[in-house]
């Protein structure tokens, strides 16, 4: 479509300063935008099950003798594997959403928005 289409069936009216507004009253848009939030809280749960052990290998062992050889320190060692089920899970907990005024040019005349989705 031409940009003069939209014109060519209505006549384009003079424009109506404000000291000139007609008694029945002015058309005017007025926009404001405003900020909403909305929050929820997460929380995080782990529920541990009953573990299970078992030994991998066998031990292993070490031996050490002091300097004056009156005392020997044995170390075994053994392989533990531990099993544990665990449940993760997160619960969700919705908070109060709030507004606020988006904001304002100086004048107080709520300036330009700009909203796009």
């Amino acid at each position: 479509m031409r940009i003069n289409e939209a014109y060519e069936h209505e006549p384009i009216l003079p424009y109506q300063s404000e000291e000139n507004c007609p008694q029945t009253g002015c058309n005017k848009t007025a926009t404001q935008c405003v900020d909403v939030a909305a929050v929820a809280t997460l929380a995080p749960a782990a529920v541990f099950g009953t573990p299970t052990f078992t030994c991998q290998g066998s031990p292993s062992t070490v031996c050490v003798t002091n300097e004056e050889g009156t005392l020997c320190t044995v170390t075994f060692t053994q392989r533990v594997c531990m099993s544990i089920p665990i449940r993760y899970s997160v619960t969700m907990t919705p908070g109060e959403s709030s507004i606020a005024c988006a904001n304002s040019d100086a004048a107080g005349t709520g300036g330009s928005c700009s909203c796009c989705c």
